[in-house]
């Protein structure tokens, strides 16, 4: 039995997705129908022909990584542990929030683990804990976190949350850790999704001097089971397809919606910005952090994956040209 928490989220989704079509026995942690339903129409846009049959398949948990109880009795049976849920956030004012959900949550979730004897966990961490080396052009999994450097509140708590899943397995759990690029995928479209496709699907789009990696969602739940099945255990893998510009993203994007091509700010336009927004909410401010990221140039190998697996990634313009027809359909149904 599998247990996935974060089930109901972009990434959990798919993996759930993944995991009934494989015929694998399943549990979901949830904390609301609400987002349950969003699982629901992700099937249905993948498998319309049996989505019913693969979503009945699951077995919903109600409970919460903070709630020990819960967590308790989801736990019961469960072999595998893929560990998606946390909270994403660039307001820095929610630092407290993110450390209690992402640091102590996947805390409870290794010690129940460690408890269970589960045979092996994976936890989803972000390329935002891989800090750049002066002397390597292209980050990989031997980036260490630099303490000097200025991180987001999300970025350390991620990296908090790390540490424990090492911690776990110093004490015997066999454990996998991946770096997931920027995920694209369809639904959870007011959630994880709510700002790449409204930011670029409105009147006027901007892109920044930037550059990331991206993953498509389907590609990032195939490689992570397969990661599971395998005999690996206490490793670590960055889970990209290629790096990219912003300016890519969003114009790709915005060709796809038939939309005018996106405008640039460029760098001394951002820090002028990222200056007079100070004054604002703190929901509209631009962080010290957010603008490096907007400007930053980093590029992450996937060299240790492909060199493993071999695996082919879809690309980002087919990526992009499925999950533009999925929004727009959710924006014609609204």
């Amino acid at each position: 039995m599998i247990l996935v928490t974060g089930g109901t989220g972009l990434v959990g989704s798919y993996l759930v997705l993944k995991l009934a079509k494989k015929a694998k026995h399943v549990k979901v942690l949830y904390r609301n129908n609400a987002t349950r339903q969003e699982v629901y129409n992700l099937f249905k846009i993948h498998e319309p022909e049996r989505y019913k049959v693969l979503y009945d398949s699951l077995q919903w948990i109600e409970g919460d990584i903070l709630d020990i109880t819960s967590l308790q009795n989801a736990f019961e049976g469960v072999t595998e542990v893929y560990h998606a849920a946390g909270k994403v956030s660039f307001n820095e004012k929610e630092k407290k929030l993110l450390n209690k959900i992402n640091i102590e949550g996947t805390q409870n979730m290794i010690n129940l683990s460690i408890t269970n004897k589960i045979d092996k966990f994976c936890f989803f961490s972000s390329i935002a804990t891989l800090d750049p080396n002066f002397d390597v052009s292209i980050i990989n999994e031997n980036a260490e976190w630099n303490f000097k450097r200025n991180h987001s509140s999300y970025a350390c708590s991620k990296y908090g949350a790390e540490m424990e899943v090492w911690r776990g397995s110093q004490e015997g759990l066999k454990v996998l850790v991946v770096y997931p690029g920027i995920v694209i995928g369809s639904g959870n479209w007011e959630r994880a999704n709510k700002l790449l496709y409204k930011m670029t699907y409105a009147d006027r789009s901007f892109y920044t001097s930037g550059s990331t990696a991206f993953i498509d969602a389907s590609d990032l739940a195939e490689v992570c089971i397969r990661l599971m099945e395998d005999l690996i255990n206490n490793d670590k893998y960055i889970v990209t397809a290629r790096n990219v510009t912003y300016k890519e993203i969003i114009c790709q994007l915005r060709s796809a919606f038939e939309m005018k091509p996106p405008i640039e700010i460029t760098n001394s336009q951002l820090k002028k910005m990222a200056f007079w927004s100070q004054f604002l909410s703190s929901k509209k401010r631009i962080s010290k952090s957010a603008y490096f990221a907007l400007i930053s140039q980093n590029k992450y190998s996937n060299d240790k994956l492909e060199q493993y697996l071999s695996y082919s990634f879809l690309s980002l313009e087919d990526s992009l040209n499925i999950h533009a027809k999925n929004y727009l359909q959710y924006k014609n149904n609204k």
